[in-house]
């Protein structure tokens, strides 16, 4: 940008900075302090209460935290594995705060590695 051009505005280059490192740790504090459930709609609210009520679970529970999700979960994990020749797979709910934590953590790894080679 030009020098003294659009003081106080966003900087745009998307190279991370050590100040845009720090800011994204305090907006990372911030949203798991208070994570968000959304729910889609009551379309929703029903296929999962039925899905629940199918499997004889009465309450969603975070994968990670053991919390309590209302609605529909806010993010999903990744479980992977082999029995013999068969590949499993697991897709367990995660709450607002943990889906942003590991989230956040997979893409900071991923960066690293970019940086690594």
């Amino acid at each position: 940008m030009f020098e003294g051009a659009l003081k106080g505005t966003a900087n745009l280059d998307p190279r991370p900075t050590p100040e845009g490192t720090a800011d994204a740790v305090h907006r990372l504090t911030r949203m798991l302090a208070h994570p968000i459930s959304i729910s889609a709609d009551a379309v929703a609210d029903s296929a999962l209460r039925a899905r629940q009520a199918a499997s004889g679970s009465t309450e969603l529970r975070c994968d990670v935290c053991d919390s309590a999700i209302d609605g529909e979960p806010a993010g999903r994990g990744l479980y992977m594995w082999s029995r013999g020749d068969e590949l499993r797979f697991e897709e367990p709910a995660l709450c607002g705060g943990c889906a942003v934590a590991i989230g956040m953590t997979a893409l900071s790894a991923w960066n690293a590695e970019e940086e690594e080679g």
